[in-house]
């Protein structure tokens, strides 16, 4: 997996689960531990609006919303393609979130 691509506003699919979206939170929680990535899906397929247990990670529309593990992430470019990640560097490790922008 590609940490450089691990970033807000890039297009991913959830490997196994036959959804697309749009990252908007990559960072730590509350709930559980290790790094998770808030996805906003394409379609109504998710669990959350971007909030667990009282917490708001990030913003969207009822059951829009995902969380899941970095590893679980297929990159896609502007055409719905998957992205060959090859080699990268990784960056800084710090929870980065639509809300915070």
């Amino acid at each position: 997996m590609s940490e450089r691509l691990l970033k807000i506003g890039q297009r991913i699919e959830v490997s196994g689960k036959d959804v697309r979206g749009v990252i908007a939170y990559v960072g730590m929680t509350s709930f559980a531990v290790g790094k998770w990535v808030g996805v906003i899906l394409d379609e109504p397929k998710g669990k959350n609006n971007g909030s667990i247990k009282g917490q708001t990670y990030f913003s969207c529309d009822e059951n829009y919303g995902m969380f899941v593990r970095p590893t679980q992430l297929v990159f896609l470019d502007e055409g719905g393609n998957q992205i060959d990640v090859g080699e990268v560097q990784t960056p800084e490790e710090k929870p980065r979130s639509r809300l915070s922008r």
